[in-house]
């Protein structure tokens, strides 16, 4: 799930311009709140959360979203990663396999402790079956959790104690800030390495800026416990070359520690002229590290995130793995923590039927990735046509732009552009969100429907003339 833009997360909370409530729950700033605060004493977590501008700035987010019948003003969020383009035809499909997809036990706590072991079962086939991996993945050696959201912040309670650090390859993912952080503990510390034309595919490069990094913290007397591969890489959206895998296994070796492995856009991978030679997605489960180095590799530290929520259009399903192979003393400790979030059986239910209902998953996944392949290339018309430079994709929901052109001077003026689109009803990625150091980088959603996709594009068209024609 990502956050809001950093310019809607910076919105006063009563709405853009302060004219709108849409929550009566926040009204003006949080620290204005909590100085006005006379009630019970309340925890010193709450008390100095970070993300609270963030969090309010999402339901903002989700309160004004569009709807094409219910809120036809509403704000389409290309800052957003969802994929609506297959809508209809889940809504058929389930539709249709509701009553057979749904079982008595469904109605009660299930058949294991976190999702039930239909789902479980279902998971290990899927990733058997299309990713190839060394040992085949066996239903035990799954965690579950409500998205790869739940999953990461699960995953850092068991791994890492209160200021331990992960490194994690910058610009990315903004959720990131707040799903390993929030309630673990840790930190992040944001690598800046070489640009993509060579990170992902020149093997030593991007590694080189984490053993920098590294050896930063030690300095600083920070204990770095995981570093986190995005694979497909969360914003540029591309895909790592075996060569670049192998290297974050051979570093995660070197340095005694975890190696998480977010692969949560493992089926939304496509062929893009414009990167001829970007190589297939490859799961770290797949790579016989020892085999192909000839190093050492402790399996144990190896963990793969995936959710449900990006190749199958159902972000809101709220369906997360964990898969940990070598390592059951985690499974078993993030079985502890499941229950206080564990899967609902709808979801459970239907994603496990189109699993095991093989021709339509095949197909499904086939004609999202040649939706995905026809928005990216709509995206980057538009783009092109603005003047902007969007960098090439093959994978994932979205793509980086180098809108320069805009004439952005700082950060600050990022986020005014930022203000503007949502007064024009589009949301958009500003850089700065994903920890991009220089102004004018925007990360834009191309996964919606085409109609959506067209409206939003046009509302984001008037927001850049109104930019451009500003005093």
């Amino acid at each position: 799930m990502s956050d809001p833009t950093a310019s809607l997360a910076a919105l006063s909370l009563s709405g853009p311009g302060g004219k709108v409530v849409v929550n009566t729950a926040v009204v003006g700033e949080w620290e204005d709140a909590k100085a006005a605060y006379t009630g019970p004493k309340l925890s010193r977590r709450m008390w100095e959360n970070e993300n609270h501008a963030k969090m309010e700035g999402l339901d903002y987010v989700f309160r004004t979203t569009y709807d094409d019948e219910a809120n036809p003003t509403g704000m389409i969020n290309l800052g957003m990663a969802e994929n609506t383009m297959l809508t209809k035809d889940y809504l058929e499909y389930y539709g249709k396999v509701f009553s057979k997809a749904l079982r008595p036990n469904d109605f009660t706590y299930g058949t294991q402790g976190s999702a039930s072991k239909r789902f479980h079962k279902a998971v290990a086939d899927m990733w058997n079956e299309n990713f190839s991996p060394l040992t085949p993945v066996q239903p035990d050696d799954i965690a579950t959790a409500p998205g790869a959201t739940g999953a990461l912040d699960q995953l850092f309670n068991v791994l890492a104690d209160s200021g331990d650090a992960v490194l994690i390859a910058a610009p990315h993912y903004n959720g990131f800030d707040a799903n390993m952080v929030v309630r673990s503990g840790a930190q992040i510390v944001n690598v800046y390495g070489p640009p993509p034309e060579i990170a992902f595919t020149t093997p030593g490069a991007e590694i080189a800026a984490f053993e920098k990094a590294m050896e930063d913290c030690k300095a600083k007397g920070i204990n770095v416990r995981a570093i986190l591969l995005c694979s497909p890489q969360n914003p540029w959206g591309r895909t790592y070359s075996k060569e670049v895998l192998l290297d974050y296994a051979l570093f995660a070796e070197k340095h005694d520690i975890h190696l998480i492995a977010d692969e949560i856009y493992a089926l939304s991978v496509w062929d893009n002229p414009k990167i001829p030679n970007s190589p297939p997605f490859i799961s770290m489960l797949s790579l016989d590290v020892e085999k192909e180095t000839g190093n050492k590799f402790d399996k144990s530290r190896l963990h793969i995130v995936y959710s449900f929520s990006k190749d199958f259009g159902c972000n809101g399903f709220r369906l997360g793995v964990i898969i940990s192979q070598h390592n059951p003393l985690v499974i078993r400790g993030l079985l502890h923590i499941s229950f206080v979030a564990k899967l609902g059986s709808i979801g459970d239910a239907l994603i496990s039927h189109l699993i095991n209902d093989k021709p339509v998953f095949k197909a499904l996944v086939a004609k999202n990735i040649q939706a995905l392949r026809d928005s990216s290339e709509t995206m980057a018309a538009f783009c092109e046509k603005q003047g902007w430079k969007p960098v090439p994709v093959n994978s994932g929901h979205f793509m980086m732009v180098d809108a320069s052109n805009l004439g952005f001077k700082d950060m600050e003026e990022e986020r005014d552009f930022g203000r503007l689109c949502v007064e024009f009803g589009v949301g958009v990625g500003l850089g700065q969100s994903y920890h991009a150091l220089t102004p004018g980088w925007l990360r834009l959603t191309h996964t919606y429907e085409p109609e959506r996709l067209n409206l939003a594009l046009s509302r984001l068209g008037k927001a850049v003339e109104a930019w451009r024609s500003r005093a």
